[in-house]
């Protein structure tokens, strides 16, 4: 009887591990065809690249893109004032997103999407660092930080379309 179950557990175990990878591998698609329809290879007036979103989903960039701007701010002050805690926490608050922009993630570009990852990435790093390296150290992470912005504002520009 027990040797009945297992063997029923782990049919039922491999139907769901089938169904999952058949979700990951549609989805997948999904999300490249999403990607493929946002980031065209066309270019603005100005050269970038442009990527085509909707209001709802350029807005919530504007509003990221805000955070980090007014972040990076409380970062350079708190670096001057030699403020570890406030550098912790204000780049401890920005390792991760409030999960908002799965949507627009779904429909950036491979590019983009690795510009915001890494991004994260050095404010995580930052804030694990904060409370022991030196702030020249802190100060040229960053800076490192920094040069993400630059590079991703000097790449892409996201416009505006009409929603479906």
């Amino acid at each position: 009887m027990k040797k009945a179950f297992a063997a029923f557990g782990w049919i039922f175990f491999g139907l769901l591990m089938g169904i999952g990878l058949m979700r990951f591998v549609s989805t997948q698609n999904d999300l490249t065809e999403l990607a493929a329809e946002t980031a065209r290879p066309e270019r603005t007036e100005d050269g970038r690249l442009a990527l085509y979103y909707t209001a709802t989903d350029r807005g919530h960039i504007s509003t990221e893109m805000l955070g980090f701007l007014q972040s990076l701010q409380t970062l350079s002050a708190a670096v001057a004032d030699e403020d570890r805690e406030t550098i912790r926490d204000t780049a401890g608050a920005l390792r991760r997103g409030n999960g908002q922009g799965q949507a627009v993630q779904m429909k950036s570009p491979e590019g983009f999407r690795t510009l915001g990852f890494a991004l994260r990435q050095d404010f995580s790093a930052i804030s694990d660092m904060a409370m022991t390296a030196d702030m020249a150290e802190i100060e040229l992470a960053i800076s490192g930080a920094t040069s993400k912005c630059v590079a991703c504002h000097g790449t892409y520009k996201a416009v505006e379309v009409a929603a479906d």
